[in-house]
């Protein structure tokens, strides 16, 4: 009987000992990897997302464009919603740009009230980062977008020149001669 106490004994504490264990491991995922990894897929699912509404924004209709800008938006609220943890300067800094390019599209299409929404949601977010009142108008938000588009597209549209500007790539000189 003396044995039997004793193995259940052991038992129990072997027991408790695995209990508090797998109790631990819970506790520390649930406050150190989970969050980490939580943040880490926000910024790759972010970029992704960012880049591929940019170029929607840049290359395909004006609907195609403020779909995937609004969905970028709804990402970032989520973000921000959920408290993962990613820099507040990136979130407002991608929240303002956004904004400023909804601004862009509403204005061109002639949706005066939806532009003046998105232009008031840039001047908080951008307000936000720290940026003077003057910087954050109307008028000087206006003219960097303008400015940055124009930079983009300059960017996104230049033509890679040929070394050889006669004839085709890899043709001889004397050939075209």
């Amino acid at each position: 009987m003396k044995t039997l106490r004793t193995v259940f004994f052991c038992l129990g504490c072997l027991m408790v000992f695995l209990l508090t264990a797998a109790a631990s491991c819970l506790l520390r995922a649930k406050h150190r990897s989970v969050p980490e990894l939580e943040s880490e897929y926000a910024y790759l699912y972010a970029g992704n997302l960012e880049r591929y509404s940019f170029l929607q924004y840049n290359q395909a209709s004006p609907e195609e464009g403020r779909a995937a800008l609004q969905q970028y938006l709804k990402l970032l609220q989520r973000i921000k919603d959920e408290h993962i943890s990613f820099q507040s300067v990136t979130l407002h800094r991608d929240f303002g740009l956004t904004y400023l390019r909804l601004y862009r599209l509403e204005s061109a299409a002639g949706n005066g009230a939806a532009a003046d929404g998105y232009m008031r949601s840039a001047q908080i977010e951008l307000s936000a980062l720290g940026w003077k009142e003057e910087q954050v108008s109307t008028e000087a938000l206006k003219k960097d977008i303008e400015t940055r588009e124009s930079n983009e597209a300059q960017f996104y549209n230049r033509k890679m020149q040929s070394p050889a500007k006669e004839g085709k790539p890899g043709q001889s000189q004397e050939k075209s001669k």
